[in-house]
């Protein structure tokens, strides 16, 4: 083709070309464990937030959705935690940015509904978030005018449930109708069939499961009853779980019931339009940022046998080499050392 004269030829003879991973939910917070109160500085916050999205990148995470929140007394002090993220960028991976609304369970303090309030339109005024989450325990345990205002101002609800009345859970889908829904329990067949009912996209947390939990076929069950299912590491500041997008395909096909290309397909595309990015990134095709993965395996159903290993070759964003683990180098003479951004 004419306009791939100019472009360069990357030898990736025997190795898997892939879309960028992407992981629809890690979850930080100025706690530093689930056993201690004392909260970090906001200036170690930063460094280790920019730390733990430097490895997300060497493992083939491109896009992450972080669900972020002070975890303090107050909601204002959410503010500062989101401000760093929006410090930080989409450098070195895409950002979305969602605010966890919630209280610490170890603080007594009723919530405000006000204060909620209040930050919530700084936070959209200033344009540093992209979704909320929303932990309800009862179907009318949350504030119905913050969920009208967040989909006015254009800000993607997420539902996440903690609560063992399923039937309360159907009756939230249909009031607010989320984004996402993420389910801290493993749900049943009630929720299944509900949740496969909606537009809403289940997250599974497969890292989860290792510690919590015993083998179970819920990915399986919610894939069989029509349900869009997409993948995230589940990482939580607060208890270190592992950040590995590779390592999250590898769990969904052991313990989740998962078979690879649902695993794969969990991790790009379906985790992309959980995060609201589905429309440049998760896929490689016409029209969308060229985020692409060359790994270090013969065929994509080693991943999942492999696990443990990080099998990242080169990582690809907007058509930047972004990481290059290989012996390959660009050439010295004139021409363009980038790929195009968009695949024509």
């Amino acid at each position: 083709l004419k306009a791939a004269k100019a472009a360069l030829e990357i030898p990736v003879f025997g190795k898997v070309v892939m879309p960028g991973l992407v992981d629809a939910a890690i979850y930080l917070s100025l706690r530093r464990s689930q056993n201690l109160q004392r909260l970090k500085r906001v200036a170690d916050f930063h460094d280790d937030s920019l730390t733990l999205l430097r490895s997300c990148l060497q493992h083939g995470t491109v896009t992450t959705d972080i669900k972020a929140s002070a975890d303090g007394r107050d909601f204002h002090s959410d503010i500062a935690v989101i401000r760093k993220l929006v410090r930080i960028g989409d450098n070195p991976v895409r950002m979305i940015r969602t605010w966890r609304i919630g209280h610490d369970e170890s603080f007594p303090e009723p919530v405000n509904p006000e204060e909620c309030r209040i930050t919530f339109d700084t936070l959209v005024r200033r344009k540093f978030i992209d979704g909320i989450l929303l932990t309800p325990t009862s179907e009318s345990n949350f504030d119905r005018d913050l969920v009208i205002a967040a989909q006015e101002a254009g800000v993607a609800v997420k539902l996440r449930w903690n609560g063992q009345d399923h039937s309360i859970f159907c009756k939230l889908l249909e009031r607010l109708r989320p984004q996402t829904v993420t389910f801290a329990q493993t749900p049943n067949k009630l929720a299944v069939n509900a949740v496969a009912k909606t537009d809403a996209i289940t997250v599974l947390a497969a890292g989860k499961q290792v510690f919590e939990g015993s083998k179970g076929t819920c990915g399986r069950e919610l894939i069989d009853a029509g349900a869009a299912v997409a993948l995230c590491s589940g990482y939580d500041s607060t208890f270190v779980a592992s950040s590995s997008m590779q390592m999250a395909i590898a769990l969904a096909v052991a313990r989740l019931g998962f078979t690879p290309e649902e695993a794969f397909t969990a991790a790009t595309i379906n985790a992309a339009y959980a995060s609201g990015c589905g429309d440049s990134t998760g896929s490689l095709e016409a029209g969308k940022q060229a985020d692409a993965l060359v790994l270090n395996i013969s065929d994509y159903r080693e991943l999942p046998l492999q696990f443990g290993i990080n099998h990242v070759a080169m990582v690809f964003r907007q058509g930047n080499i972004v990481l290059n683990r290989t012996r390959w180098r660009a050439p010295t003479e004139p021409q363009a050392i980038r790929v195009r951004t968009q695949l024509r």
